[in-house]
């Protein structure tokens, strides 16, 4: 008899990575877990339900591990894991002082690192195996399974990741990790829903537009964390043709702490990428003096300089003030804040002085080391997860990521703030690559006994005229027990279907709210192959106007989510021009 697989536990303590940091407390097993450990010291300790087990860190962010320190100094016997290069990041940045909370006197705890690739019993029955996650050198996609239950309990926590490689970073290898199907699946969400152009046409775009503000004399900022994306952008520019042949002398500045990421990475060099190695046997990597552009760390002697200067976002007023006092003894020159979709300060706008602030202009552009809804929904639907939890982000951001069809009808969605518990349930259905269930978009999914199968009749409806008998329809006929499965809910939520062939199969696919009312196109003039709606043009009755339209924040355009428990499109967002046959006009219902 197989042993009862007990049920998972998760509790997030922190999972917005610009206002409390990241943790997560993980019960596995007989083993509790805390996954990152990125809350500062007299926040964590009051969020932690308990002593873990083991600590396991996925990458050196600060959001993700800066409270380390301070817990290693409270519980010294738990161990804790990382890479190799995760654990020479993040000691070498205490050790030189760029850390939140930094005290000389305390040293940095060990870690007990692990390669990528090989699964280690890091206790009795616990397998972890780390894989290489992209978005920084060294960050972890983690594996860990409890073998004590047949098959192992499996969950898998992405950290920081992204699909698309880095200059310094392989991308996340869906081929070694396909064939997981975890039970959990904690995915980091955090640029939402929103879908980007490729990496390359947004650098390019960047590139174009810090030339042409620098060829206007302009002094640009740039904050940045301290590992990551400053020092692809200074391999960028170092490497880029319009860069390297402007005819205008163009010099970088590199702040204290974006200077000390760049000496570490120039330690690792052995381990980085064939590319960044062939180049560094030509010219430095990061620091240049004789050639364009000159790249230069920025010292309390220099006058603050025309040019780019690379700031730290995570820097205090502190660091900030020796730049906004050479910005200010310069009224004449024109400053640009460069601030990117997943850059936050540490040391807001509003804490900048006030005169400066009036002749800084602002501008905002996208490029990221994450992945956009469009990778982050290929990496998912490759795991196949029985449960996703969407983590690292804002409340919204998950929520919308939460209410797109391809995730809430395929799989158990779970959007935690700091504080929620979850437990997942010991239910698991069975998944294979033979055979794809219709209404889930071609997921493979079978239910747990394989030797259930439900037949049915088919059956021709034909139409007595007073010439000619002629068939007008196709009934399907389904056994009442197919209700039974849980997975019906979500396929026969609207109560029709789309047929087609595939091959010599008849493949039949539900149709989702989404799909079944769209918003109303006036100008359509070819018939729909299902009634719809009377077209908002016609009735008036638009989604935008109706009594149970909840208008909801985007960055794009105006959108609502409907509040309307009978229509189709129950629980989505809806086109503000878009109507449905529940459509209830504000006016009547409140004089009702």
């Amino acid at each position: 008899m197989e042993p009862e697989r007990p049920p998972l536990r998760l509790i997030a303590l922190g999972t917005d990575p610009h206002r409390q940091g990241c943790a997560y407390w993980l019960e596995l097993g007989s083993h509790r877990l805390l996954l990152d450990c990125g809350l500062p010291g007299p926040v964590l300790w009051k969020a932690l339900p308990g002593i873990p087990d083991a600590v396991i860190c996925s990458h050196a962010h600060f959001d993700h591990l800066q409270g380390l320190p301070a817990f290693h100094r409270r519980y010294p016997q738990v161990p804790l894991y990382a890479t190799p290069v995760t654990a020479h990041l993040a000691t070498g940045l205490w050790e030189r002082g760029i850390w939140p909370g930094y005290d000389r006197e305390v040293r940095f705890p060990p870690f007990r690192a692990l390669p990528f690739g090989q699964a280690w019993e890091i206790l009795p029955h616990l397998m972890l195996t780390f894989f290489s996650a992209g978005h920084l050198p060294g960050a972890a996609a983690t594996l860990l399974q409890n073998t004590q239950t047949s098959p192992a309990q499996t969950c898998v926590y992405s950290g920081d990741c992204s699909l698309s490689s880095t200059r310094f970073a392989p991308g996340l290898d869906l081929t070694a990790l396909r064939h997981w199907q975890p039970d959990v699946l904690l995915i980091e969400a955090s640029l939402g829903s929103t879908r980007y152009p490729a990496r390359r046409h947004l650098e390019n775009r960047l590139v174009e537009r810090l030339l042409a503000a620098l060829e206007a004399d302009q002094t640009v900022l740039f904050p940045l964390p301290v590992l990551g994306l400053g020092q692809e952008l200074l391999f960028l520019l170092k490497a880029h043709h319009r860069f390297t042949q402007s005819p205008k002398d163009l010099r970088i500045w590199v702040a204290p702490g974006l200077a000390a990421g760049c000496d570490l990475y120039e330690r690792l060099l052995p381990q980085m990428p064939e590319g960044v190695q062939n180049f560094a046997t030509y010219q430095p990597l990061f620091w240049e003096s004789r050639l364009q552009p000159q790249v230069q760390p920025l010292t309390q002697a220099d006058p603050l300089p025309q040019g780019l200067l690379l700031c730290d976002a995570d820097a205090g007023p502190e660091s900030w003030q020796p730049i906004w006092s050479r910005l200010l003894a310069q009224p004449q020159r024109s400053c640009l804040l460069v601030q990117l979709p997943e850059v936050e300060l540490a040391t807001p706008l509003e804490g900048w002085p006030a005169l400066l602030r009036s002749r800084l202009q602002v501008e905002s552009m996208v490029w990221h080391s994450h992945n956009d809804v469009g990778h982050l929904t290929q990496i998912i639907h490759t795991f196949r997860p029985q449960h996703l939890v969407l983590i690292h982000a804002s409340a919204r951001q998950t929520q919308d990521l939460a209410d797109l069809p391809e995730l809430c009808n395929r799989y158990h969605v779970h959007c935690p703030q700091p504080g929620h518990e979850l437990e997942f349930p010991n239910e698991r259905l069975q998944t294979s690559s033979r055979g794809a269930h219709p209404a889930m978009g071609g997921a493979a999914v079978e239910i747990a006994d394989a030797a259930v199968r439900y037949e049915g009749e088919v059956e021709e409806v034909w139409q007595d005229q007073a010439t000619s008998r002629s068939v007008v329809g196709v009934q399907v006929r389904l056994p009442a027990q197919l209700t039974e499965d849980p997975r019906w809910l979500a396929w026969a939520d609207t109560g029709l279907v789309e047929a087609r062939w595939q091959g010599s199969e008849l493949v039949l696919r539900g149709l989702s709210p989404r799909e079944l009312i769209r918003p109303a196109d006036p100008t359509a003039s070819h018939p729909s192959r299902f009634p719809q709606a009377p077209t908002a043009a016609q009735s008036g009755r638009k989604c935008q106007s109706c009594y149970f339209a909840r208008q909801i924040l985007t960055s794009q355009a105006q959108a609502f989510r409907c509040d309307q428990e009978r229509s189709p499109l129950y629980r989505l967002r809806v086109d503000p021009q878009g109507s449905c046959p529940y459509h209830q006009p504000r006016e009547l219902r409140s004089s009702g």
